[in-house]
């Protein structure tokens, strides 16, 4: 159900919303990872009522350009957590940032010690350090195969995105250690802890296709689910958290919808563009 929280929010109209924002994994995506065809109708429908959608994802390039094109949007994409800009309608990279080498290299190095998956990311291609069950959750959610490579030989200036891969228990457990070697990691998903330019995270981006459609981050609607969207959530009007999202995501939410399973973010928009409001 779409409503205000209590003590937070207020009655959200639509015409206080010039753009809306969404993250995938754990918002947009349901539990089989999927945009279910409810919700890439809500997004073309939101589009067609003459507001700025843009999707905020840690996906790769091929997975975002597959939604945006479910839903027919036109407008940039942010992938790979904000080092990529892409437009959807001639698949253009508009802005591409890499990670500093030794962040990368201090990353992979403190996942082998931990013995846990490293995962690196160029603009198109996404390698893991070994194959098994994380190698195989990101083949399912950015549908194209994983390429199983040596941390050793990665290209220097190449790399968008890098991540540690574990079980939920492990990644509870290797949390602290992990943020002291990497205090810029964030935890996207139960299973990720993730590292992106400090110069091109999701929020810098959507900044970036805000400012240039000239629309303020206050007259912005926006959904996520997970750490790595509270700093855009927190910067702009309208910050709405689904059921399922984690409690720092909650704490900065004026607004709330139901699950991601349930096509919660469908659900909000449905009722925004029904009736006119959120109440």
């Amino acid at each position: 159900m779409a409503r205000a929280l209590e003590g937070i929010g207020m009655e959200l109209g639509l015409d206080a919303i010039r753009a809306v924002a969404v993250d995938v994994d754990g918002t947009l995506a349901n539990t089989d990872h999927e945009v279910s065809e409810r919700t890439l109708r809500a997004l073309r429908a939101v589009q067609d009522a003459g507001l700025l959608v843009v999707l905020v994802t840690g996906r790769s390039r091929q997975s975002a350009l597959g939604i945006a094109h479910g839903a027919g949007l036109r407008t940039p994409l942010i992938c790979c957590n904000g080092a990529l800009i892409v437009d959807p309608t001639t698949t253009t990279t508009l802005r591409k940032v890499a990670l500093p080498d030794e962040e990368v290299q201090a990353l992979l190095d403190t996942a082998d010690e931990l013995d846990l998956m490293s995962t690196w990311w160029s603009a198109d291609e996404i390698n893991v350090s070994r194959a098994g069950e994380g190698a195989r959750l990101l083949e399912l959610l950015n549908d194209q195969p994983m390429v199983v490579a040596d941390p050793e030989n990665v290209q220097s200036g190449t790399v968008l995105k890098a991540m540690v891969y574990g079980t939920t228990e492990e990644l509870d457990r290797a949390k602290d250690y992990l943020l002291s070697r990497l205090p810029r990691l964030s935890r996207s998903m139960d299973q990720f802890f993730e590292l992106s330019p400090a110069t091109a995270g999701k929020w810098q981006s959507l900044q970036y296709v805000l400012d240039e459609h000239r629309i303020s981050p206050k007259d912005c609607l926006g959904f996520g689910d997970g750490g790595n969207d509270v700093p855009w959530l927190r910067e702009i009007g309208h910050p709405v958290a689904v059921a399922n999202a984690r409690e720092e995501v909650k704490a900065v939410a004026r607004y709330s919808t139901g699950h991601h399973g349930d096509d919660g973010v469908a659900a909000f928009l449905e009722q925004l563009l029904n009736t006119g409001y959120v109440a």
